[in-house]
């Protein structure tokens, strides 16, 4: 099955309806409609809806839209070709691309296979069970996040894969085998094995926990096309129903995970690294989360991470919280038998993001000596200065600053402006969607015609083409020329939701009326007048701006008085269709 086939297969076996629902509460909203709250901004009110009639979602707040393909593209961070492979896989369908070289796919079946022999390695391995039992953990932790066991030999893999027919080169692409000097060998090796998932639950990279006194402590297979360490969170998809709630607890250690989510914190995820990156935040933000319970260890390196993730652009979106833990990390608490109420009341007792900030700021100085004084303002000062006019947690800090510093408003107001003078201009506003007049009525055509059946829009396409003549270069001209070569309405909405107008072309698919409503051929008709109107107008401004400059032309006074009767007749059309 090509590409072309699939797309149109995932969409005939999978509901959009269904798949939205998966990471939006939806509510009926009309016959065939349902809205939410966007999954792709912050609203209190619903603006996004799903038609799954016209197969399309929509917010007419941020003016995100498309079809099931491009819901997954953005939701998941997926290029095109990335969700048509996730919804295929969904759906059951196998996709062929002739000539598409080894990619992402086999590393994919290579790093199943690794995951077979690491799991046939821990359930042979007394070892590597007993450890994990001295952790704590349940039989059904280890199952449910997988984790397996690397034997110490340095071929072991490397054979258990050629056997399967995969040579040691894809084994390296995949990151479970390393090469010295020509020859192949495993990466891992008498490790307990973490199997590294996306976002799709699919197994990605692994982590070895050494289990002797090898180097290092915790070894993680490299970055590969698959695997990006700052754009995975561990235990993301064992969390994502959880956090849906609106709760994140975001730890450092992959066991710290899973010993809380075998305590009943299932909304927990673990970083890759130190603190949390921008990717990461977003893929806590696609699942609707609000609080973020930031639970790092309490050294320096610690706080050190709970302050850099405070910092990340992403990090206005949230309300975060600092966890003081009550022991080193938080896999020791599985061991005590009141483990779960100690972390609860951590959670509880967690300093929002504005205390910890002061508190750090101020730690190990004295804060009645002016130049400390200055200190804990200078480093407090970038998230003070916020852009932004309604910033919840700037106002806080400035209100904690005022009261544990002895200043007035008007003092800190002082201060923050005098810093701000030297601060570079701001960015420029985004670009906004053009909304000219004939613009809106090509789309308007466009979005009539997208509306059509199958076995009636080649027809209305060739109308539209024998009764309007757009100019070349405008946006109605491009999509009747497509839509002669390539007449599939699926493929057409891709290409023009990726225009610079893409977001109001998904706006009108949305509400435009049903093609069986008796009264939608005199709305084609009544549009297409308007819209040479629109033309002959654009043309007799020209017309107009070209006889100033040669008052004597009489060619170009003629041509005037033409589009004039034109325009005329245009008018007539419509205002007679009501």
């Amino acid at each position: 099955m090509d590409l072309g086939e699939a797309v149109e297969a995932i969409k005939s076996r999978l509901s959009l309806k269904e798949v939205v629902s998966r990471y939006v509460v939806l509510k009926p909203a009309g016959r065939g409609r349902w809205k939410g709250l966007c999954p792709f901004h912050q609203e209190k009110t619903p603006s996004f809806y799903v038609d799954e009639e016209k197969g399309l979602f929509h917010c007419f707040g941020c003016k995100a839209g498309g079809d099931l393909i491009a819901f997954v593209e953005r939701l998941e961070g997926l290029d095109f070709l990335g969700a048509v492979e996730r919804l295929a896989e969904e759906a059951g369908l196998e996709i062929t691309q002739k000539g598409k070289p080894q990619g992402k796919r086999e590393l994919l079946d290579v790093l199943k296979l690794a995951q077979a022999y690491f799991l046939e390695g821990l359930r042979a391995s007394k070892e590597a069970q007993a450890y994990l039992a001295s952790r704590g953990l349940s039989q059904e932790s280890i199952a449910r996040f997988g984790l397996g066991y690397a034997p110490p030999a340095a071929d072991g893999l490397l054979t258990f894969l050629a056997q399967r027919g995969i040579p040691p080169e894809e084994g390296a692409r995949a990151g479970v085998l390393s090469e010295r000097e020509g020859r192949f060998h495993d990466r891992l090796r008498h490790r307990i094995t973490f199997p590294i998932k996306d976002r799709l639950g699919r197994i990605v990279a692994f982590t070895g926990r050494a289990l002797g006194d090898e180097t290092p402590k915790y070894l993680n297979t490299p970055e590969t096309p698959l695997f990006r360490k700052r754009e995975v969170l561990f235990a993301y998809p064992e969390a994502k129903e959880a956090l849906r709630r609106g709760r994140a607890i975001v730890v450092e250690g992959l066991f710290d995970a899973i010993a809380l989510h075998q305590m009943g914190f299932s909304e927990t995820v673990a970083v890759l690294g130190s603190g949390l990156s921008e990717e990461q935040a977003a893929l806590l933000k696609a699942q609707e989360v609000r609080e973020v319970y930031l639970a790092f260890d309490a050294d320096e390196a610690g706080q050190k991470a709970t302050l850099q993730s405070l910092n990340l652009e992403l990090a206005k979106k949230f309300l975060f919280y600092a966890v003081r833990l009550p022991a080193k990390d938080p896999g020791e608490l599985l061991l005590l038998p009141d483990g779960p109420a100690l972390f609860q009341k951590a959670l509880e007792e967690a300093l929002p993001e504005v205390d910890f900030r002061f508190q750090e700021a101020a730690k190990g100085l004295d804060l009645n000596r002016p130049e400390h004084r200055r200190k804990v303002l200078l480093a407090l000062a970038p998230r003070m200065l916020s852009p932004e006019p309604f910033d919840p947690v700037a106002e806080r800090l400035k209100a904690l600053v005022v009261e544990r510093l002895g200043l007035s408003a008007r003092e800190l107001a002082d201060f923050l402006r005098s810093l701000k003078r030297g601060s570079p201009p701001p960015s420029p506003p985004p670009k906004t969607e053009p909304k000219n007049r004939v613009l809106l009525l090509e789309l308007d055509v466009i979005a009539l015609l997208l509306s059509l059946p199958p076995e009636r829009f080649g027809e209305g396409v060739r109308r539209v083409a024998d009764q309007v003549w757009p100019p070349e270069g405008s946006l109605l001209a491009e999509f009747l020329e497509l839509a002669q070569k390539e007449p599939r309405r699926d493929y057409l909405r891709q290409v023009l939701s990726r225009k610079e107008a893409g977001g109001i072309l998904l706006e009108k698919l949305l509400l435009v009326r049903s093609p069986e409503d008796p009264r939608f051929g005199e709305r084609l008709e009544k549009t297409l007048a308007r819209l040479r109107e629109a033309y002959f107008l654009e043309r007799r401004q020209k017309l107009k701006e070209a006889l100033r400059q040669n008052p004597a032309d009489l060619e170009l006074l003629k041509e005037i008085h033409e589009l004039d009767q034109a325009i005329e007749a245009e008018r007539r059309i419509y205002r007679g269709l009501g």
